[in-house]
């Protein structure tokens, strides 16, 4: 009996020692912690217990969380912020830089027709020559190649190359000749086929069901290729610090690939995907595959709880949707017309709003806007309110009237930071486009914040780069990062009035996004209980010259208390 006493007592002790020792797995120290917490703006340390962060504070209290196991950070005043988001991004689509042809970043004409050219010249086995990334501007005035510039380049082979917006394509003679299009090939629905003064095609090819007559006949790519290069572009996101996106454009292919990546237990980052509505397909069958494919591809870190419209397209193809007509050429493009008719809208919006479904929809124009925004109406008369954070991308132009409809509605506002530049986009095309008074406010990110709607950041990536530092830094400042444009020359504040400040850019990275995903009370600050969804930055951004952000290095992402990224010291 005494024995047994002797043993109670000691195993008591062994569990009172054992439940008052240290367990943290990492503890964070010296730093300079912004946790985008209003209860708690800034902290020195913060501690981490398998996925989830249990302390937030001062840097005494976090060491006495260390145990033998512990790993110990020193920040040495680094700044460590919750992980970032990016709410509107493609990565599916970025070239893969080990085998694609990659056009971004070129901004003349000469140098697009000698990549073209020279990655023709050192790929002979390639039955096409495919790229992306050519920009319009390198094409001005008209801003659209010619299918005989890209038959210089590639004389002897189909070519085709999507640009840069994902609005339209290029093909060259024999790549048209595989689509069979000619002359007397119709438009698609919602696409447009360029024609010369002879009424000969050619090759620019606007929107996806134009681009899709030549797509649709280049060889596919096969089921690995598709994660090969979705791994590639998402280790690329984990690097720049994103612990979660918003996948704005899931076809069957690339849901796949997210799916083989989740199953495999390789994918390091959180994803919502939007699968996208076709038009050209039936309401009803497509109603259920949404909902079949949100249960069929719930995962660990991935879900698909959304559904994509496109409403309108791009600068380009003058195929965005005007309240007014366009100024260029009124009698021709007239307003734009909608992708998805008004009433056919109304209708599959309230249906998917009723079974918990967010919607994700592309709008450029104030008319689009408009009609997007008469949508959601539509489904709040219909089924009450249901928070399903609906979202609007890209927001080029919204009429005054509507500003104040994103807050009644509770819609939020999903805008790409880095098109608010003095780029040909804004200092060319829009004003040819609108005119000079649209032109002068397009993009009101700073009026939406003020009037109270919520602001999230999407860079739509390929279309634009997809560092956060550089949105960041353009967000605060609507210049190029370090501000010289492409070309190293000096740019000029644009559109100042629309600025953002430095707290309200990140927390639309960040808090922002999360709530965007339904995660907020999960994640999105660093805050005690929520997930250890963390980035470590060199520098305290607060204490960074504006123009200089951009050359700030994320050292560190953390991703469910693991660390996925460590940069290797210079």
């Amino acid at each position: 009996m005494g024995f047994r006493v002797v043993f109670a007592f000691f195993a008591l002790l062994y569990t009172a020692i054992g439940s008052a020792a240290p367990s943290a797995d990492l503890v964070f120290v010296n730093g300079a912690v912004y946790t985008v917490d209003a209860a708690r703006s800034w902290a020195s340390a913060v501690v981490v217990t398998g996925d989830r962060i249990t302390y937030v504070g001062d840097d005494a209290t976090a060491r006495t969380f260390v145990g033998p196991g512990t790993r110990v950070v020193d920040l040495d005043h680094r700044m460590l912020l919750p992980g970032f988001q990016d709410s509107h991004v493609h990565p599916a689509g970025a070239p893969n830089p080990t085998t694609a042809l990659d056009l971004h970043g070129l901004t003349r004409r000469e140098q697009v027709i000698d990549r073209i050219r020279q990655y023709a010249q050192a790929h002979p086995e390639k039955a096409w020559i495919v790229g992306d990334g050519w920009d319009e501007s390198a094409f001005l005035p008209s801003g659209q190649p010619t299918r005989e510039m890209l038959d210089a380049a590639v004389p002897d082979r189909p070519a085709y190359m999507d640009d840069n917006s994902g609005h339209e394509g290029w093909a060259n003679s024999r790549a048209l000749a595989a689509a069979h299009i000619t002359a007397a090939t119709s438009n698609p629905l919602n696409g447009r086929i360029e024609h010369d003064a002879n009424g000969q095609p050619t090759g620019a090819l606007q929107e996806e069901s134009a681009m899709d007559l030549v797509r649709s006949v280049i060889p596919p790519r096969s089921p690995e290729e598709w994660v090969e290069n979705l791994s590639a572009a998402l280790h690329k996101m984990t690097r720049l610090g994103f612990t979660a996106l918003e996948d704005a454009d899931a076809t069957p292919e690339i849901a796949r690939a997210y799916h083989t990546l989740d199953q495999r237990g390789d994918l390091q980052i959180r994803a919502n995907l939007c699968l996208p509505f076709d038009p050209t397909k039936n309401d009803d069958a497509q109603f259920r595959s949404f909902l079949a494919q949100r249960n069929a591809l719930a995962g660990r870190r991935l879900r698909a709880t959304c559904v994509k419209f496109f409403l309108d397209g791009a600068y380009g193809s003058h195929t965005l949707v005007l309240l007014q007509p366009y100024s260029d050429d009124p009698k021709k493009y007239g307003k734009g017309k909608l992708f998805v008719d008004q009433e056919r809208l109304n209708r599959i919006v309230s249906r998917l709003d009723a079974v918990g479904v967010q919607i994700h929809m592309h709008t450029q124009g104030d008319g689009a806007v408009h009609a997007a925004l008469d949508a959601f109406a539509e489904a709040r008369r219909k089924n009450g309110f249901r928070d399903n954070r609906d979202t609007l991308a890209h927001l080029c132009l919204i009429d005054a009237a509507d500003i104040p409809r994103f807050r009644t509605l509770k819609v939020i506002a999903n805008m790409t930071p880095l098109w608010s530049l003095d780029d040909a986009w804004e200092t060319v095309f829009a004003p040819r486009l609108f005119g000079p008074v649209r032109s002068q406010h397009i993009f009101p990110m700073r009026t939406l914040l003020d009037s109270g709607v919520i602001l999230v950041w999407g860079s739509d990536w390929p279309v634009t780069g997809v560092s956060p530092l550089d949105g960041l830094e353009t967000a605060i400042t609507h210049r190029y990062p370090g501000g010289k444009d492409l070309n190293g020359k000096e740019d000029h504040t644009w559109n100042p009035q629309q600025r953002v400040n430095l707290e309200q850019a990140i927390v639309a990275y960040t808090a922002a996004g999360a709530y965007l995903m339904h995660d907020d009370t999960t994640r999105g600050t660093l805050s005690v209980g929520k997930a250890a969804d963390l980035v470590v930055l060199n520098k305290n951004l607060f204490e960074t010259a504006p123009l200089d952000i951009h050359n700030v290095q994320v050292d560190m992402t953390v991703l469910d208390g693991k660390v996925v990224f460590a940069r290797t010291p210079d």
